[in-house]
């Protein structure tokens, strides 16, 4: 499973931040690169599905209000 947008992850990027976390850190958390991660955060790479489920796990929310900002009841 692949996800990719054509918009920037918008809903990422204010959850990292409202968080106080750093690119790096996210980085640091899913175990790749920050010039990886920038890139995924910018849309010029596909996230893998096991950075995803990550994401999931350390946010503790579903992937479509990880990066959608939907919230599902």
């Amino acid at each position: 499973m692949v996800l990719k947008k054509k918009q920037p992850n918008a809903s990422l990027k204010a959850l990292r931040a409202s968080y106080g976390l750093s690119m790096a850190s996210m980085a640091k958390i899913l175990g790749i690169s920050e010039t990886s991660y920038l890139a995924k955060e910018n849309n010029k790479r596909d996230w893998k599905s096991s950075e995803m489920f990550m994401l999931r796990k350390y946010f503790k929310l579903s992937l479509d209000e990880i990066f959608f900002g939907k919230i599902v009841s």
